[in-house]
Formats: C-alpha cells, sequence, structure tokens
C-alpha cells in the first residue's frame, strides 16, 4: 500500500550557520562562523512537474562556500524542518523519497567576495545517499545546473 506524501507548500528562506574544516582562532581567539542562505521550494509547480516535492537551494558569497559541507549542511536542514513540512501520518516520521528532493548548491561570489565578476559563480546539482541507521547524507556528487540569481 503506497502512502501519500502531505506537504506544507511554500518557499522557506533562512541563512544556515556552518563551520569548515579549519577551526583555528584568530588573534582575538575567535573561530571564524560561515553562513549560507538556503531557499527551499515545497510543493511549487515547476518542481512538481520534474518529479521533485523540493528544491533546496544552498548559497554562498565568498570563499570558502559550501562545497566542502554539503552533506552535513543538507543533513542539519533535513533533521531541522522535513518532519514539521512532511507528513503521511500525524504521528509518522515522514518517507520522502530521495528521487523527490533536489539539492542544488550555488557559489555566487559576484554577488559577496567578488561584486560582478561572475566567472567564478556556479551551480551544481548535487546527489547524495540518506543513510537511515545515521540519519545522515553521505557521498556526495555534483553535475552542473542552471544559476539561480536571487
Amino acid at each position: 500500500m503506497k502512502t501519500e506524501v502531505i506537504l506544507h507548500s511554500g518557499i522557506y528562506r533562512f541563512k544556515w550557520p556552518y563551520l569548515t574544516g579549519h577551526l583555528v582562532p584568530n588573534d582575538a581567539g575567535e573561530v571564524t562562523v560561515y553562513d549560507c542562505d538556503v531557499e527551499m521550494r515545497v510543493g511549487q509547480e515547476e518542481d512538481l512537474k520534474e518529479g521533485k516535492l523540493v528544491t533546496i537551494i544552498i548559497t554562498s558569497y565568498s570563499p570558502p562556500g559550501v562545497q566542502n559541507r554539503i552533506e552535513h549542511i543538507a543533513t542539519k536542514i533535513r533533521i531541522a524542518f522535513f518532519d514539521h513540512i512532511f507528513h503521511e501520518r500525524h504521528y509518522e516520521k515522514p518517507i520522502v523519497p530521495e528521487e523527490s528532493i533536489r539539492w542544488i548548491e550555488q557559489h555566487l561570489f559576484s554577488k559577496g567576495s567578488s561584486p560582478g565578476n561572475t566567472s567564478h559563480d556556479q551551480s551544481l546539482e548535487v546527489t547524495m545517499q540518506w543513510d537511515v541507521k545515521k540519519h545522515a547524507y553521505g557521498g556526495p556528487s555534483w553535475k552542473t545546473a542552471q544559476i539561480i540569481y536571487n
């Protein structure tokens, strides 16, 4: 018996903090915490036509960017939001098929550290495997995607 996923459609926008592998304090004893912009497009018509329940766009504006942390950021976003946005029944965790989730990683340095210079801007669709036992994404792979300037 196939269960239909119920979702709360809309566009959710927020900032998300992340750390890089470089956790050395500066002269003031502070370790830099970076942030990225996140846009979750849930139940949008153009995505549904492509079989996607949600497209999540994660955007960084200056180096080091999010590429080396994408699976960690994606894991935290999924854990923080999916239980609230997707339902099967009120008392069950949602089972959102991985093929219906699109992850986009964008580096828009032209809107941050290199104003106006679009030569380093890139957008990549990221495919990852969700480990049900670990509750975490792993094994990311990337392919070029269309840039979405917000």
